[in-house]
């Protein structure tokens, strides 16, 4: 890998706040939906919250291979990689965030929030006129 396209990569992931995540559904398709991304160092392991009922948790409970994309105008970048529920509370509380109060109102003990912890595995991006793919180990 990289450390100078990782680190591209990171910050131009660390300006963006909403992405795209994209999972396999019950018949083998692409399905994308946006999230609010919250508290990601880097862009090795990202976080985002979801209601345990929602297609998300229940189609990566099927199959975890899942990707992440965000864009600018002219930059974009990729994430490929696998997904894992977090229902645990020691989880749910180091994630939680103030607003989430209005989409979980039992706050971060809510039983219908849970975490989703993405893994990437390989990283594609077009950022700066400057397109690269690499793996993360």
């Amino acid at each position: 890998m990289d450390k100078k396209l990782f680190e591209k990569a990171n910050q131009f992931f660390k300006t963006r706040e909403n992405a795209s995540f994209s999972v396999i559904d019950e018949k083998g398709y692409p399905s994308s939906s946006a999230i609010w991304l919250i508290g990601n160092e880097d862009i090795s392991e990202i976080y985002f919250s979801t209601f345990v009922d929602s297609n998300k948790y229940n189609r990566l409970k099927k199959c975890n291979k899942a990707s992440i994309c965000s864009y600018s105008e002219f930059n974009n970048l990729t994430l490929v990689g696998e997904a894992e529920v977090l229902t645990d509370q020691k989880s749910k509380s180091e994630h939680w965030q103030e607003p989430f109060i209005h989409i979980y109102p039992k706050g971060e003990t809510d039983p219908t929030y849970c975490i989703i912890k993405f893994t990437t595995k390989r990283v594609s991006m077009h950022i700066d006129h400057e397109g690269a793919e690499f793996v993360i180990e």
